[in-house]
């Protein structure tokens, strides 16, 4: 579900008119994190590492608005819930673009996951169906 921001009463009108001129208006962040916490937890839990930091990830996008916004034929809406697109990779080395849906309970969200990659890793080619608006793409290099 989304719903259009007002742009005429957005704070951020300007910012924004200025910005989506630009030939390239996006960006990417990259950094390093100490993960040995999240990945004790994961290990605890039972749970692969991807899928955990993957959920912790999703869990905080969502929690932030502004996370949740996206361009849409000049016009911004704000999603309930924003999804993810992870690289997948296959056996033979290529790998495709996952869909995965949001879930708040980690164990629901693994299922989902579990489901995905295994569909992803039968399949050839980097687009293996449509892609809804609300995603958020992650990808690591190798």
């Amino acid at each position: 579900m989304r719903k259009k921001l007002n742009l005429d009463t957005w704070n951020r009108k300007e910012h924004f008119l200025f910005f989506k001129q630009m030939q390239e208006p996006f960006f990417g962040v990259t950094t390093t994190i100490d993960c040995t916490k999240a990945y004790s937890k994961s290990r605890e839990l039972g749970i692969s590492f991807f899928l955990f930091y993957l959920h912790k990830t999703l869990q905080a996008i969502n929690e932030i608005e502004s996370f949740r916004y996206r361009i849409i034929e000049d016009e911004i809406y704000i999603f309930d819930r924003i999804d993810a697109s992870a690289t997948i990779m296959r056996e033979d080395k290529t790998f495709g673009f996952s869909y995965i849906e949001f879930d708040e309970n980690l164990k629901t969200f693994e299922t989902i996951c579990k489901t995905e990659i295994d569909r992803i890793q039968t399949t050839t080619g980097l687009f293996t169906r449509e892609y809804p608006e609300n995603l958020i793409h992650f990808s690591a290099l190798p």
